[in-house]
């Protein structure tokens, strides 16, 4: 546990390994833990870490200070007290915006940048979701929370991707005899989070960076429990996608335009955790881009 500021502590992972520092952040609503499979692999060439922002897992839960600025400035607090200079951020999903918002405010504690589908501008978002609302994934069932097994298999079928037991734990609350009770972070985090983002200064980016993006061929990839939907439920899905697909192709042609030492991997019919869906091209291509001079 690090100390950021008055009263709050974040959570730092460490799976080991000597060399250059390679940082994982998650995205909105997991801890980095969600990395527990993926990110020990580069430990033969890397010293790998991961850091769960504020609000999540055992990190602390403050009132405020979840605008991009403060969570870039949570980094730099953290990569302080370790007495790492320069690091490779890796971030997921909305923890694209603080490589981003890190990258440019701090540009000397940077060597370069990976994006997990993270590269977007979430400004829009809001707006975007508000004419095309996600149908409700399928709800939880006592059996679901009857151990944290069953909860991992819930959120599985839920999001369609098999996060790491140790992420489970680290995100939800479970009674003593094993019952998942709650999420240990509450909604009002993730919405000060998501009110927080800005639109992304990519041009002041001045270190190689490189971007995968999970690019959708169908309603499917988009909403995982697409199968379960009554009819309804599939037309609104086939709404979202239709307003996310715009969306998604400017993101990316954006980071192709102003990302001067910028790379895009496309990976289609991916799902958004591309760590998990294709974990063994991610690896590959993202252990060719750190190597590389």
């Amino acid at each position: 546990m690090v100390t950021v500021a008055p009263k709050v502590k974040l959570e730092v992972l460490d799976w080991g390994g000597s060399g250059e520092p390679v940082v994982f952040l998650a995205g909105l609503g997991n801890s980095a833990h969600v990395f527990d499979d993926f990110a020990p692999q580069f430990t033969d060439g890397f010293h790998v870490l991961g850091i769960t922002r504020r609000g999540y897992g055992a990190s602390s839960q403050p009132p405020s200070g979840y605008d991009s600025a403060r969570l870039a400035a949570d980094i730099k607090a953290v990569l302080d007290t370790l007495h790492l200079t320069r690091v490779v951020l890796v971030g997921h999903s909305i923890a694209g915006d603080e490589l981003t918002k890190f990258a440019s405010t701090y540009p000397d504690r940077i060597a370069k940048l990976v994006y997990l589908d993270a590269a977007h501008d979430r400004t829009g978002l809001p707006a975007l979701f508000q004419n095309a609302p996600i149908p409700p994934s399928p709800p939880m069932l006592a059996a679901d929370s009857a151990s944290p097994a069953a909860a991992r298999a819930y959120m599985e079928r839920s999001t369609g991707v098999l996060v790491p037991e140790g992420e489970v734990h680290a995100i939800a609350v479970f009674s003593p005899e094993g019952r998942y009770l709650r999420d240990v972070t509450p909604d009002s985090i993730g919405a000060a989070i998501l009110a927080g983002v800005e639109h992304p200064a990519y041009k002041r980016i001045a270190v190689p960076a490189l971007a995968f993006y999970a690019v959708a061929d169908s309603a499917r990839d988009v909403i995982s429990w697409y199968a379960t939907l009554d009819s309804a439920g599939r037309a609104a899905a086939d709404k979202v996608f239709e307003a996310f697909t715009p969306f998604a192709s400017a993101a990316r042609e954006q980071f192709q335009r102003e990302v001067k030492q910028g790379r895009m991997i496309e990976l289609h019919g991916a799902h958004h955790y591309v760590f998990i869906s294709n974990a063994a091209e991610v690896a590959r291509e993202m252990r060719a881009f750190l190597v590389a001079h």
